[in-house]
């Protein structure tokens, strides 16, 4: 049998701990026009393949963040 595959979704809790941020940084990235996070009614997801483009893209901008 296969190994668990990663999901394709992520919550905010599991994209801080991916990031090794707080989900008090996570959440307000959550607002920007080019974070790939969604609302699916009250809920937040982040698409993860996105968010690895995302992080590639913008490395060494924790200032601007």
């Amino acid at each position: 049998m296969p190994e668990t595959m990663a999901p394709l979704w992520l919550t905010v809790k599991q994209t801080a701990q991916l990031l090794q941020l707080s989900e008090d940084v996570v959440y307000p990235l959550t607002h920007r026009a080019d974070f790939p996070a969604v609302r699916v009614g009250r809920a937040i997801r982040i698409d993860r393949r996105r968010l690895e483009e995302w992080a590639d893209t913008h490395t060494g901008e924790a200032a601007k963040l």
